[in-house]
C-alpha cells in the first residue's frame, strides 16, 4: 500500500541520489530502486540484498540468494506489470550493453543511477519505453 506523502518522499530519494556520488551499496541502481520502494510504501525491500561494497560483491551477494540479475531479484519480491502501464513510483529494469539496471519511474522517465568504470556516476533518466520489465509498487 502506498503511504501518505509518498510523492514527496519519492522526489527526495531521487534528489538525494542525484546529489551524492555513486558508491556500490550506497548509491547505485539497486539502492536507488529499493530506497524508492521504501519511500513509496514505508517498507524495506529485500534488506538481505543491501550489504555489498563493490560491483563484484553485489553480484556475489545476489548469486548467494539465487539471482543473476536485478530483474530476477525484483520479480521475486514484486508483482510484474506491463511496461507501458508502469506508473510513477513503480520499479523497472532497462538493459544497456547486455547488462540490466533497475530504477524507478518518475514523472520525467525512469531514473537509474549509473556508476562508470572511471569512478564517476550520474543519475540518468530514460524514457519509460526503455523498460524491458516493470514491477508494481503498491
Amino acid at each position: 500500500m502506498r503511504i501518505e506523502g509518498w510523492e514527496k518522499r519519492l522526489k527526495q530519494v531521487v534528489e538525494r541520489h542525484r546529489g551524492i556520488p555513486g558508491q556500490w551499496g550506497v548509491s547505485d541502481c539497486w539502492t536507488l530502486a529499493t530506497d524508492a520502494h521504501e519511500a513509496v510504501t514505508g517498507e524495506v525491500l529485500a534488506p538481505q540484498l543491501r550489504r555489498y561494497k563493490s560491483e563484484a560483491g553485489g553480484y556475489k551477494l545476489f548469486a548467494k540468494h539465487g539471482f543473476t540479475t536485478v530483474g530476477e531479484a525484483l520479480a521475486a519480491h514484486l508483482p510484474g506489470c506491463p511496461v507501458l502501464m508502469a506508473q510513477r513510483g513503480d520499479l523497472g529494469v532497462i538493459e544497456r550493453g547486455g547488462v540490466e539496471s533497475c530504477g524507478v519511474v518518475t514523472s520525467t522517465g525512469v531514473a537509474v543511477k549509473t556508476l562508470y568504470d572511471d569512478g564517476t556516476s550520474q543519475l540518468e533518466f530514460h524514457p519509460v519505453t526503455s523498460l524491458i520489465r516493470a514491477f508494481k509498487v503498491s
